[in-house]
């Protein structure tokens, strides 16, 4: 789809569009009216008892019975050009990396996790669970002026590291990682890669298999411009018979006659003794709900209609464009400039932490007659500022707006 062209038809699917300046993808989308329609389907359909039980399962049923289910993992595969059967759905990225450290993979004293000073919070907290119990070792690579170098990731990656936990994008920096050439260096060690892409998936052409990726997870409600509640986890397909997870699933059983629930001699062991399935639904926890996983599906839907590459193109142009915009009125730039090492999640300062408070409160609270403008106020390893989420509905207004404000906030504080 060519976006510009159609940009005004593509905004009106976000309501609050006509009422905010949106700039905050990064932290949670507004609501678009593709999904909410599908929401509320779903209960329409519940509410007209479309809710049969096996084994005749309706529209709106138990949520791993509809359609919908796998009509997501089939769309959120072709997202990340993976087969089906190495996706299923879940969460959150966080669900991911507990399943993957405490389920999967076993540890001893000795091994090493090495993630970077940029890592999203919530994975580190896990891994210093590692540490507490079995005294692994968590090796942590310093961000270099918010870039993460090659070659201290090369330093700190050896044939004891067990797993490279990395952010394809940075929450707080915006920095993007070559994650093929990580790929590569950590499997010469024989070390995982768990791709969290929570920054990336929905705005990046992601290609999973070029990569070499090993896991890669993400939830829908940043990014993919989708609901809470939903996102998707892919396992490489040769690792999905090496891992025997301890948290079985009734539901994965691979039983040939199916959930055996009707058989007149139906038997609650017998039955049901049978292996995982062998696709990535191996290690699903079924989390998502029905309207979630309608949702979802709605916006994989409507991704695939504007395409993955066209909403890359024009993000990282608005993206360059902001950054051009940013620097000619004095202020500082956090995110790489290079648009191959960055999307349209950019970070800036003003100079001070009081001056982008200053500025972060200003934009929440203009003027009378004028939009806020939402974006975030974030640090993390020493990089710390006023993060501006470009994505693809938005314009060259917003961003001059955005610049127009800040310019006043650093006039008046002068």
């Amino acid at each position: 789809m060519n976006i510009e062209k159609n940009i005004d038809r593509l905004r009106e699917e976000f309501d609050l569009l006509k009422h905010w300046n949106y700039l905050n993808a990064g932290d949670q989308m507004i609501p678009g009216n593709y999904w909410l329609k599908a929401v509320r389907d779903f209960f329409d359909f519940q509410e007209r008892g479309r809710m049969e039980d096996i084994p005749v399962p309706d529209i709106a049923t138990h949520p791993f019975l509809i359609p919908a289910f796998y009509e997501c993992i089939e769309k959120a595969a072709r997202l990340i050009h993976a087969d089906k059967e190495e996706v299923t759905n879940i969460y959150r990225p966080m669900q991911v990396a507990n399943m993957i450290v405490n389920d999967l993979l076993e540890w001893k004293r000795g091994d090493n996790i090495v993630f970077t000073d940029l890592c999203y919070p919530s994975f580190p907290f896990i891994f210093l669970g590692l540490k507490k119990r079995y005294g692994v070792e968590l090796r942590i690579v310093k961000n270099v002026g918010g870039e993460i170098l090659y070659s201290d990731m090369e330093k700190h990656i050896d044939d004891n590291t067990k797993l490279v936990s990395i952010n394809r994008t940075t929450a707080f920096c915006g920095f993007t990682l070559n994650v093929k050439k990580i790929c590569t260096l950590a499997h010469k060690y024989g070390a995982y890669v768990l791709d969290d892409a929570f920054q990336s998936l929905g705005v990046i052409d992601i290609d999973v298999h070029s990569d070499g990726v090993d896991f890669l997870t993400s939830g829908s409600y940043k990014w993919q411009c989708g609901p809470e509640g939903a996102g998707l986890f892919y396992i490489r397909k040769d690792l999905i018979k090496t891992f025997n997870p301890k948290f079985r699933n009734y539901l994965y059983a691979d039983i040939p006659t199916g959930i055996p629930f009707a058989l007149p001699d139906h038997d609650n062991v017998t039955n049901w003794d049978y292996s995982l399935v062998e696709t990535a639904n191996k290690f699903s926890q079924d989390v998502c709900t029905g309207p979630s996983l309608f949702g979802w599906n709605a916006t994989l839907a409507f991704i695939e209609r504007v395409g993955i590459q066209s909403i890359e193109k024009r993000v990282k142009y608005l993206g360059g464009y902001l950054i051009k915009k940013l620097q000619e009125i004095g202020c500082k730039v956090l995110t790489p400039t290079d648009s191959r090492k960055r999307h349209g999640l950019i970070v800036y300062t003003t100079g001070s932490y009081e001056k982008d408070l200053n500025s972060f409160n200003h934009f929440s609270n203009p003027p009378i007659g004028e939009k806020p403008i939402k974006v975030s106020l974030r640090a993390l390893g020493g990089v710390g500022g006023l993060r501006v989420c470009t994505h693809f509905f938005n314009t060259e207004e917003d961003i001059e707006q955005l610049i127009c404000a800040q310019k006043r906030v650093l006039i008046s504080k002068q």
